[in-house]
């Protein structure tokens, strides 16, 4: 996905990089975390990824394709048809229905009746599909965006920090289904996360500080947050490599 990625911002005089040589690939069928305190560049490694912020070095692939050699009309494209993305504040449109937003993004599309069905069944929320967002918890909003991210049958899905803005039993309950979609569907999950409470769903972790990736390790599917909590804080402790 991300090869020697390089990302800088400016700041008066200076030159920030948010992100400095990241090197991340995710198989198909792979659930990652990433994860970082605030600034260590994770959500900007996630933007990048879906071609949502424009990279000063290096490149970002998915399903073999070159995003930053794209034109931005048919990085649009690209995106709505391969890239589904999850965020913490949910952002749907508070006007539509919850069955409404989900179709947004697929409008026109064959098949996309029987998408929705099983969406709306598989996602729980199938009550709740005239329901405008104002009338919808976190939880189910987040199933409502879920849903919209997947509509497209999407390669990768994308989620920045999804649990947020949720209590701990929902969130839990989010991270589980984001487990079973990648069990059960083979879908491929990237979350930026800064809890391992979240993280330790995954199959693999990558620790990003000061925009490089300092350290991953697998989880072993042992839904160990304290053990993850010590892999982590490991990762930070560490001195930072010599350039």
């Amino acid at each position: 996905m991300a090869e020697k990625v390089v990302k800088c911002f400016h700041q008066g005089p200076n030159v920030v990089r948010a992100l400095d040589g990241v090197d991340l690939r995710v198989d198909p069928g792979e659930f990652i975390a990433i994860m970082g305190a605030s600034g260590s560049g994770k959500s900007t490694l996630l933007h990048a990824a879906a071609g949502l912020t424009h990279i000063d070095g290096g490149h970002i692939r998915v399903d073999g394709q070159d995003l930053g050699a794209m034109k931005d009309a048919a990085l649009t494209r690209f995106r709505r048809r391969h890239i589904g993305l999850v965020f913490q504040a949910f952002n749907l449109i508070p006007t539509l229905s919850a069955e409404d937003n989900i179709r947004l993004p697929a409008m026109g599309t064959d098949g996309l009746e029987a998408r929705l069905e099983g969406l709306l069944d598989r996602l729980g929320i199938k009550e709740r599909r005239a329901h405008r967002p104002d009338a919808l918890s976190g939880g189910e909003q987040q199933r409502v965006a879920i849903a919209r991210a997947l509509v497209t049958e999407p390669d990768i899905l994308l989620a920045d920090e999804p649990t947020g803005s949720l209590d701990s039993v929902t969130g839990q309950s989010l991270c589980q289904l984001l487990r079973e979609l990648c069990d059960e569907q083979s879908r491929t999950i990237v979350v930026v996360t800064h809890e391992p409470a979240v993280a330790m769903w995954a199959d693999r972790v990558v620790v990003l500080r000061d925009g490089v990736d300092i350290a991953r390790f697998a989880t072993d599917g042992g839904h160990d947050p304290q053990a993850l909590t010590r892999d982590y804080q490991k990762a930070l402790a560490a001195e930072r490599p010599a350039a």
